[in-house]
């Protein structure tokens, strides 16, 4: 890097520094609601499409909240950033949930299920809510371990049928090698955390003493700042893995273009980007895959025991970690 470079970037590091704060708190006030959260959802995607451009050598600029790209006429620079954040926002929600759903509505199945046959006392079935659940969990692994890559080559794509391109994007997995594993671990990590909220307000009088003789109103605003720090670990976190999600896609798309499945490559703008070191196996691919899909089991075995400390419904279809960037 020369002088000059060294001293840009230097006097540009209070800036960006600005800026992710700026990011932080409104990223974070968006996640206080599902519906919101939508809007946060597609600027974190928007976002992972311009970290993959800038590694493939593009120039465009970061996505704004609120404002457009200047000189697109009025109305599209005051609103511009605001209209493409709802609109991806939708679209990778759609996306996200035509992976998902299949086995998060079998989870809230299997529990709803499970209580309805512990309260009724139908001992000879109570194997059906467990068993459910186990099943659904199985099949739920291999779709998880792929989704960060999905949602990066979505992302990349910018097209909603990119999120069933099923081959590239287990060509892309297969090229991430330990990486794939390692977006894993990173999701567990996340996922720790995110538990930890969970079922913090079961132990609510062991942090603040006294909540229970507190007024409603008192206890309202307890409730609020608990809610806030919920949704800044939700934006937080979801940041940082569709973030880690893009950069290894950016790393992997290249070697997928070149690789067994090159064919499904053809005319796509990876191809040109230069890369070394060599593809990696299909057995060194599988073994990979499934060491992610272990890894992974750790997630929907949180997601469930912070059901039994802390029940809410919409905890079994809404994660941060898979869907929206809410924690609720």
């Amino acid at each position: 890097m020369t002088g000059a470079a060294a001293a840009t970037q230097q006097r540009a590091w209070p800036w960006r520094a600005l800026g992710g704060v700026r990011d932080l708190v409104v990223g974070s006030l968006l996640c206080l609601t599902p519906i919101t959260a939508l809007l946060a959802l597609g600027w974190i995607t928007r976002r992972m499409r311009y970290l993959v451009d800038q590694q493939w050598g593009g120039s465009g600029a970061p996505p704004g909240w609120f404002l457009g790209q200047p000189g697109a006429g009025v109305l599209p620079t005051l609103l511009g950033g605001l209209a493409a954040n709802i609109k991806v926002g939708f679209r990778t929600a759609l996306g996200l949930f035509v992976l998902t759903l299949p086995f998060t509505l079998a989870w809230l199945g299997a529990w709803w299920a499970g209580w309805e046959n512990s309260f009724n006392k139908g001992y000879e079935q109570a194997a059906v809510g467990p068993g459910v659940w186990a099943i659904a969990t199985l099949l739920s692994l291999p779709i998880l371990a792929h989704l960060h890559l999905a949602l990066a080559h979505a992302a990349a794509e910018d097209r909603i049928g990119a999120y069933v391109e099923w081959r590239r994007i287990r060509s892309v997995a297969a090229a991430a090698g330990w990486r794939l594993a390692w977006l894993g671990i990173l999701s567990v990590l996340v996922s720790f955390l995110l538990f930890a909220q969970r079922v913090f307000p079961v132990f609510i009088e062991g942090v603040v003493p006294g909540f229970a003789d507190m007024t409603v109103s008192q206890q309202a605003s307890v409730a609020g700042q608990i809610d806030l720090v919920a949704a800044i670990l939700a934006f937080a976190t979801t940041v940082f893995l569709r973030h880690r999600a893009a950069m290894i896609y950016a790393i992997a798309a290249p070697r997928a273009a070149m690789g067994r499945f090159a064919d499904l490559w053809v005319g796509h703008r990876a191809q040109s980007v230069p890369v070394s070191g060599p593809v990696p196996r299909r057995i060194a691919s599988l073994l990979w895959l499934g060491a992610a899909c272990v890894i992974w089991l750790a997630v929907p075995v949180l997601i469930v025991a912070g059901q039994f400390m802390n029940y809410d419904l919409m905890h079994w279809i809404l994660h941060p970690v898979f869907t929206l960037p809410w924690a609720g």
